[in-house]
């Protein structure tokens, strides 16, 4: 099994926000989709990603379009990125946040 983990704060941004690149171009959710998750996903079986460095949580507009865009926008299926995803720390508040941001677009109740 091929497995990447991507350390938000150290490798991408210490404070992402944002949705779109025209919100933030430098750590915004699309930029961290496109630069980071997309290939981890097309080349890993596990991705886990690292929010444990972060002194703030992301706003839902980063998340949602990190997470929820790699199927709106890339093509992937809602239970591959479920599958495939691991998300740090374990204790916090990340993991059930995401995981309700994807099962709820996957459910079509919100709509990224």
């Amino acid at each position: 099994m091929k497995e990447i983990k991507i350390n938000v704060c150290k490798e991408f941004s210490a404070d992402p926000w944002g949705r779109h690149i025209s919100d933030n171009p430098l750590s915004s959710g699309e930029a961290f989709r496109k630069n980071f998750l997309v290939k981890a996903f097309t080349e890993n079986d596990k991705v886990t990603v690292d929010f444990s460095d972060l002194e703030y949580i992301p706003d839902s507009s980063f998340l949602g379009e990190s997470f929820v865009g790699l199927v709106k926008e890339n093509g992937f299926s809602y239970d591959d990125v479920l599958n495939k995803l691991d998300i740090l720390p374990k204790d916090g508040f990340y993991p059930e946040l995401i995981n309700r941001l994807i099962t709820l677009a996957k459910n079509e109740k919100v709509i990224f």
